[in-house]
């Protein structure tokens, strides 16, 4: 286990100390129904939850992002780094201000001390709210909550914009605190209405002191990484609705968005590693996606709300085969699959593939057969014992392989071909696991060879150089993750070790990763908030010999 994240942990409690020299993000909390930050010192930054038509709203201290520039990548960047500053006001208890030293209580609970001052935020289970219970504080003034709104999608690709909404049609917020046996207990809570969310943090209070755990717990967790990857997944990525069915989000900051591609890997990695209600979490996923996400044309979105419609309804290959195959693997939903399965086939060209708007990077294909993705389809039809798998095997490496290699995309039988690999690009890296080519097939090799190379667009050179994305031009944990998975497939030792050292050293102060880090220093360089590699890392670490998820 890393010294970093182990060495301030005393082996006989649950209460980790975090590392104020490791990149720094806000404190996440929640609970699957509610989710947010706090600041070190345990002021609230927002808080968020789903709303049945609206997808997600946010009480926040953020300023609201200008719907004008959003497609300024440059002006999306500044706010989303904004969202991870260290100098966001907040609000909340009014004496909770400043530095202070961070902890994690069970990887799940904030807890911030600054001086006398201690403050434990959690999200109860259950609930549509948060308590703080706070001591050593001169008072018990509570900040006004700055806005109501709608989440603010900040997204780097084009996507659709949605039309405006009333502050007054998201509910309602609440929050209020009180004094009891030398503790302020401070209570936030959604409504429907302002008398729903009132009652909400009437009972929470009354309700506070059985809640808020002892902050000095026994029994120390063996494997913080699969213990933060799971906090993460089941309380901040999980937003369950009022039907019983859950979204699972690309992250509860700042693309609060359904990708099904994200989704797969935090289901299989909650499942992998026997995280609590991993069965029923896939089985209510299962249905948000069959039951009740908008399908445009019979199509899953690229990016869909938390409530389900449609946001961003490009057609991308890969999101339409991971909800298929997360149906094969639980059992669910198996007959609207297979009826899925003829639909796609029914969408094949001439040549034998399926035309792709766009990578599974979000970003436009310049040609329409995309490789990881007809790997992925391959891989789904043989789960499915498909007589058309091994046919469409075929058809893929000989229309693919070209220069000895396996192409990024192609234009069909003849004419160009592109030579790129991305840390998107997952099913290219699991496809001797899965059966698809043999480890030692020469094309493969040429292919990974090439991938991690500077004749790859996508691999980033620097001291912390590695396999990134033309989508955010920086090494990222995505890639290292296909690393780690590569060196098991060939046996090399040192790249595995290689590339878990380089997960160590880029990950937040809490654990987590982030999209992309700086490839001269390893500090965050995109998206401080993103559930796909934690719970990929989670998915693999599982099991050292994996090398599928």
């Amino acid at each position: 286990m890393d010294g970093c994240r182990d060495r301030h942990r005393d082996p006989l409690s649950t209460l980790r100390r975090l590392d104020p020299a490791r990149p720094y993000k806000p404190l996440d909390v929640g609970n699957g129904i509610v989710s947010g930050t706090v600041s070190p010192a345990g002021r609230i930054l927002s808080l968020g939850t789903s709303h049945p038509l609206y997808g997600r709203i946010v009480v926040t201290d953020a300023p609201p992002f200008d719907a004008a520039l959003r497609h300024d990548q440059m002006a999306v960047r500044r706010y989303r780094a904004q969202l991870a500053s260290p100098d966001r006001a907040g609000f909340g208890l009014a004496s909770a201000a400043g530095p202070a030293e961070a902890s994690l209580l069970d990887e799940r609970w904030p807890l911030g001390r600054a001086g006398a001052i201690e403050v434990l935020t959690v999200a109860p289970p259950g609930r549509r709210g948060i308590v703080q219970r706070a001591t050593g504080l001169p008072d018990g003034r509570v900040t006004t909550a700055p806005r109501i709104a709608r989440a603010a999608y900040t997204q780097l690709t084009p996507g659709d914009a949605l039309p405006a909404v009333d502050p007054r049609e998201l509910g309602a917020f609440a929050m209020r605190a009180v004094s009891r046996d030398g503790a302020v207990y401070l209570a936030a809570a959604f409504g429907a209405t302002p008398a729903e969310a009132d009652a909400e943090v009437e009972a929470l209070l009354r309700d506070a002191p059985g809640l808020v755990p002892d902050a000095s717990g026994s029994g120390a967790i063996a494997d913080i990484v699969t213990a933060r990857a799971t906090a993460y997944c089941l309380d901040c990525a999980a937003s369950w609705l009022e039907d019983g069915s859950v979204a699972i989000l690309a992250d509860h900051e700042i693309l609060p968005l359904v990708w099904t591609r994200d989704a797969y890997y935090v289901v299989r990695s909650l499942a992998a590693t026997g995280a609590p209600g991993a069965s029923a979490m896939t089985a209510a996923f299962l249905d948000w996606l069959f039951d009740r996400a908008e399908r445009r044309g019979g199509w899953w979105p690229r990016a869909a709300l938390a409530s389900g419609q449609a946001k961003d309804p490009q057609f991308q290959l890969d999101q339409q085969l991971y909800p298929l195959l997360l149906a094969r693997q639980a059992g669910r939903h198996v007959a609207e699959a297979r009826a899925v399965i003829e639909r796609l086939l029914a969408k094949r060209g001439p040549c034998g593939l399926i035309a792709t708007a766009e990578t599974p990077a979000d970003d436009p294909l310049s040609l329409p057969f995309h490789f990881s993705s007809h790997v992925l389809l391959w891989h789904v039809l043989a789960l499915f014992e498909h007589p058309h798998a091994e046919p469409l095997r075929r058809v893929v490496r000989a229309l693919f392989t070209r220069d000895g290699q396996f192409a990024y995309a192609v234009s069909g039988a003849d004419g160009p071909a592109l030579h790129y690999h991305d840390a998107n690009d997952l099913p290219t890296i699991f496809a001797p696991g899965w059966g698809f080519c043999d480890a030692a097939d020469p094309v493969w090799r040429a292919t990974i060879d090439h991938a991690w190379s500077e004749a790859n667009a996508g691999f980033v050179p620097g001291a912390f150089g590695g396999l990134g994305s033309l989508h955010t031009p920086h090494p990222w944990p995505l890639g290292d993750l296909q690393d780690l998975v590569v060196g098991r497939l060939l046996g090399d030792a040192a790249r595995v070790r290689r590339a878990e050292a380089r997960l160590r050293a880029v990950e937040t102060w809490d654990g987590l990763l982030p999209e992309a880090y700086d490839e001269r220093s390893g500090a965050v360089a995109s998206r401080h908030w993103f559930a796909w590699p934690a719970a990929l890392r989670a998915l693999l670490g599982a099991d050292p010999r994996r090398v599928v998820p």
